[in-house]
């Protein structure tokens, strides 16, 4: 079966028109009606009709199962095609975000870097969940991402690290950073500045806000993690964060947080459950799956 007549097919369907297909594709009108008159020998059903009471076209079941299934088959392609290009390459594209890459990636920077592979390594930071869509498409190799829960994705294979605790962080100048703790009741008329949703960070507040039952306002919300560690410190509001992602030079303090709820930041190494692993994969998987969270 020809893939291009599929995707004939598919814009026939989108559009409902041969000749509108036809120019899309650079070919003649005719050509659009022989490809879907393969198909339809090949599956030995009609898929397409002429209303011409009507003058529209319908698509009929058989053309409606073999769009939504077409669809599958192209997406499965565009993931081979990535997944060639990459093997073609000698690189390792590794996802990671920036709170993972500074806290737990140097643990085995200095054993890749005595390997040489630094030099291999395609490093792409963003946040958990963008990470998690890039490595399902096959745009990432390997991920290294948290979660506000241990995590199970239909499609992925998972490394559990470990987990660390949520704080709040607050400016060190703040008369409430000399407290020992903090709960999420105290918090109802407090404004945060937050993560934005490529984070798992706003999922584990929410969490905690509706356990406590309090709405307190985010007034912003950044994929910039220094940007927010500023607005705190400068004393805009508070913060969100994982246990240790604050530095002594931040100006902040974090307080841990004594609701009973335990969401926690879980730390995972992940990659597809239908990837083909290279030599260099599996041994980078090895390398990540040491490090201590």
């Amino acid at each position: 079966m020809n893939t291009r007549d599929l995707a004939l097919f598919r814009a026939v369907v989108k559009y409902r028109n041969y000749t509108h297909v036809a120019e899309k594709f650079a070919v003649s009108q005719p050509a659009v009606s022989q490809a879907i008159k393969r198909l339809e020998r090949k599956f030995d059903a009609p898929l397409v009709k002429q209303d011409h009471a009507h003058q529209q076209m319908l698509i009929t079941q058989a053309g409606k199962v073999l769009y939504h299934n077409s669809q599958a088959v192209q997406e499965s392609l565009t993931l081979t095609h990535r997944e060639i290009e990459a093997a073609k390459q000698p690189t390792i594209r590794l996802g990671m975000p920036p709170i993972l890459g500074a806290m737990f990636f140097p643990q085995v920077a200095h054993q890749l870097l005595d390997w040489g592979w630094f030099q291999q390594l395609q490093v792409s930071e963003k946040g958990s969940a963008r990470l998690l869509r890039d490595l399902k498409k096959g745009k990432l190799d390997v991920a290294l991402v948290a979660s506000a829960h241990p995590l199970h994705e239909r499609g992925v294979q998972t490394i559990p690290l470990g987990s660390r605790p949520f704080e709040v962080i607050v400016s060190t100048v703040d008369p409430i950073a000399q407290r020992g703790s903090i709960s999420f009741q105290e918090l109802a008329e407090a404004k945060f500045i937050g993560l934005d949703d490529s984070f798992i960070h706003p999922r584990a507040f929410a969490d905690y806000c509706h356990a406590a039952g309090v709405t307190p306002e985010v007034i912003y919300q950044t994929s910039d993690i220094t940007w927010m560690k500023r607005s705190v410190e400068a004393g805009l509001g508070y913060g969100f964060l994982v246990q240790d992602a604050i530095h002594p030079g931040d100006g902040l303090r974090g307080l841990p947080i004594s609701d009973p709820l335990r969401e926690e930041f879980h730390v995972s190494v992940v990659y597809r459950d239908d990837m083909v692993l290279t030599q260099h994969d599996a041994n980078l998987l090895q390398v990540l799956s040491k490090m201590e969270v």
